[in-house]
């Protein structure tokens, strides 16, 4: 059954989304409880579970009356996220996963930067939680050089962080504005992962008022079986494919220097990914390639990407010519 409670009107919405886990949603709501800041409700959207996350999250609703719990047959994160929306009614949104934890004093810091300086959305620092250190991570959340007392434009500090190679485009490590998501109207894309690409990517571009807090607030859970650690497929190319179409269409209606940006976001987001198809069998490169070009995709692929995604061998050549102290081809420079 929904929980809707009645509770006044809080002026932090908290989503959470779940999908079997279980052995984590527990820590991840307690940190939301547990925030300084306590004007807030706490929104979960089970997403059709089959472990005991539901009974988890009724034992703690049960305990705070600031959760409101909503199971649906599952439709995905960002059908979930969406539905978080609908029912939020506070001042600014926060999105959390069901599998990581959030610093207590994270929202009293970003309650006051936001509603002092009017912001569109606040961003902070993550690290990583690497589950028993079982994982080789080569993902690492880089820490903008950015300055905390200037008020940037989206545009101008997704621009900065492109440059710098620091930009994230994870939900959780930006505190935003209710009003700003409904006035841009905001959702994220229905059926595919890498959704957060398309949403965070837009919301920069539209957003006049931002900052940041140079702060390490939400940990990120690396651990078997979750979208971060899942062997990379066709599916994930796919899913790109999609989010490159909205953006390539979002950007044919705008002026020259904002469609400039989003391209440059666009081989940001696409480069590096499809460079990882290296590891696929000729047939599936080859289907990944007709994609790029049938999704004009391939112009921002590097030429690298491209050499490698026809010709996977040249890594081992790469690796070979450095083991030897050679200098490599110019195709790898």
């Amino acid at each position: 059954m929904d929980q809707d409670k009645q509770i006044s009107k809080p002026r932090v919405s908290v989503i959470i989304p779940v999908y079997n886990t279980e052995a984590y949603v527990e820590e991840a709501v307690r940190s939301i409880m547990n925030q300084t800041f306590r004007d807030l409700e706490i929104i979960i959207v089970d997403d059709g579970s089959t472990d005991n996350s539901l009974t988890v999250i009724k034992k703690l609703a049960i305990e705070d009356n600031r959760i409101a719990y909503y199971p649906q047959t599952n439709q995905g994160q960002s059908v979930a996220r969406n539905v978080g929306i609908e029912k939020a009614r506070g001042e600014y949104i926060y999105f959390m996963d069901s599998d990581d934890v959030l610093e207590e004093e994270a929202f009293a810091s970003c309650v006051e930067m936001v509603a002092w300086e009017k912001l569109d959305f606040v961003l902070f620092n993550a690290e990583i939680l690497n589950e028993h250190d079982c994982f080789d991570l080569r993902f690492d959340y880089k820490k903008p050089r950015l300055d905390e007392h200037v008020v940037y434009s989206g545009k101008s500090m997704i621009s900065e962080m492109l440059k710098q190679k620091t930009y994230r485009c994870s939900p959780c490590i930006h505190f935003i504005s209710l009003k700003t998501i409904n006035s841009l109207a905001l959702r994220f894309y229905p059926g595919i992962i890498h959704e957060d690409e398309l949403f965070t990517a837009l919301l920069y571009i539209q957003s006049p008022r931002t900052a940041y807090i140079p702060k390490t607030f939400f940990k990120r859970r690396f651990r078997a079986g979750s979208v971060m650690t899942s062997t990379y497929s066709l599916r994930n190319v796919e899913c790109y494919s999609v989010v490159a179409e909205q953006l390539i269409n979002f950007a044919k209606k705008k002026d020259p220097d904002t469609r400039k940006l989003i391209y440059r976001i666009l081989s940001y987001i696409l480069d590096p990914n499809i460079y990882r198809v290296n590891s696929f069998s000729f047939r599936e490169r080859s289907t990944v390639l007709l994609k790029c070009i049938e999704k004009k995709m391939i112009r921002f692929i590097s030429m690298k990407t491209c050499v490698v995604l026809l010709f996977p061998w040249t890594i081992r050549l790469k690796g070979s010519f450095r083991s030897r102290g050679d200098r490599p081809g110019s195709c790898f420079q």
